[in-house]
């Protein structure tokens, strides 16, 4: 008894002037009490979980171990906490998405280094699991939050981004949704005429590795029509024409009557510029003129399908779709490219084929679109 009353006497002088520490001689100053021990461990109170809720008024970081379920908890204002990881869903009142970006992202090369930090209030602790896909890549965490509060996420990021331009990630935090938007850089080169140009054709995920690699093909545009998924190889047809500038589906419209349009009423004031009507290029990007075509082929000195490919722009012969039928034509023989300029009811383009040359053609045809800077 008179050595514990000593000892009692000890921690409480102690406790007057400094930190307490067992087994350690500077005890961090920052702690009322450290333990260090190279052969022991500190052993909380052991508990059943029946005897833990007959505890009255636990105090807030009141701690122990269950026995019941094998591991540490701990109370908060919420309740009894564990580290088992079985707490149930949390309840976060609201979010913030905007906190923090990290890293760059370019179409067709695998993300990197790539996060975006959220942040959550909690006023229930539990599980996260938080997710958002679009263009390619899915930004995501899980883990748990330990205490009600604020709490920093960081959502890191996978996969291959699709296409340059402005995306919009919306988190599955239902109902408590939550977006951010990311840019994706458009890979892009330098043509010999001095304009910059992406660096492969629009739905195409890098540059083609020859002049018939089908994987870089790309997208098969009508003129004037938007990115609505007319232009995918798998896209169906559909022999009704559109009454305005959006049908407001992604068929592919065939026509077989002149002027042989996917509109009803023709309409040459789309793909103008930059803000033209259904710009499909990605932001600061737009469809080039004939003449920037022109420039391009004889800075380059493009005369045949090896020069071509070998120039910087890297074209490949990605055919067309017929716009009677739909069907794929001269894939790994020819191309043609949309230009922006247009001649009363033909829109014109820049072909290859038995030869190379300019063409007004009908707009309801399918070709290859390939987007130059502003």
């Amino acid at each position: 008894m008179k050595n514990f009353i000593v000892l009692i006497a000890m921690l409480v002088c102690n406790s007057m002037f400094s930190q307490i520490g067992i087994g350690i001689p500077n005890p961090d100053a920052s702690a009322v009490l450290e333990l260090a021990s190279k052969q022991k461990g500190f052993l909380p109170p052991r508990l059943t979980t029946a005897e833990r809720d007959a505890i009255s008024n636990p105090a807030e970081g009141l701690t122990i171990f269950n026995t019941t379920k094998n591991c540490l908890e701990w109370y908060n204002p919420s309740g009894w906490y564990n580290a088992c990881g079985d707490n149930g869903v949390a309840t976060v009142t609201s979010y913030v998405c905007g906190t923090l970006e990290t890293g760059t992202m370019e179409a067709g090369t695998p993300v990197s280094g790539v996060s975006q930090t959220i942040t959550a209030t909690v006023s229930v602790p539990g599980s996260y699991d938080i997710s958002a896909t679009e263009n390619g890549v899915t930004f995501s965490a899980h883990g748990n939050f330990t205490a009600i509060g604020n709490h920093d996420i960081v959502l890191d990021a996978t996969g291959t981004p699709i296409a340059g331009g402005d995306h919009d990630f919306t988190l599955n935090t239902s109902p408590n949704t939550c977006t951010f938007r990311r840019t994706t850089e458009v890979p892009t080169v330098r043509g010999r005429a001095g304009k910059i140009w992406m660096a492969f054709n629009l739905g195409a995920t890098a540059p083609a590795s020859s002049a018939t690699d089908a994987a870089q093909y790309g997208d098969y545009y009508q003129w004037g029509r938007g990115t609505d998924g007319h232009e995918k190889v798998n896209s169906p047809v559909n022999p009704n024409l559109s009454t305005g500038d959006n049908p407001g589906h992604g068929n592919f419209i065939t026509s077989t009557n002149l002027p042989l349009d996917w509109r009803s009423t023709s309409n040459a004031n789309l793909w103008q510029g930059v803000n033209g009507i259904n710009n499909p290029c990605p932001a600061g990007f737009r469809i080039p003129t004939l003449q920037e075509w022109e420039n391009e082929f004889n800075a380059s000195g493009i005369v045949d399908s090896a020069t071509a490919f070998n120039s910087v722009l890297k074209l490949p012969l990605a055919g067309e779709r017929d716009l009677r039928t739909g069907a794929f034509t001269d894939a790994g023989t020819a191309f043609s490219y949309w230009t922006s300029t247009t001649s009363g009811n033909f829109s014109m383009i820049k072909y290859s084929a038995s030869s190379f040359g300019n063409a007004g053609v009908y707009r309801a045809s399918g070709y290859s679109v390939r987007c130059i800077k502003d």
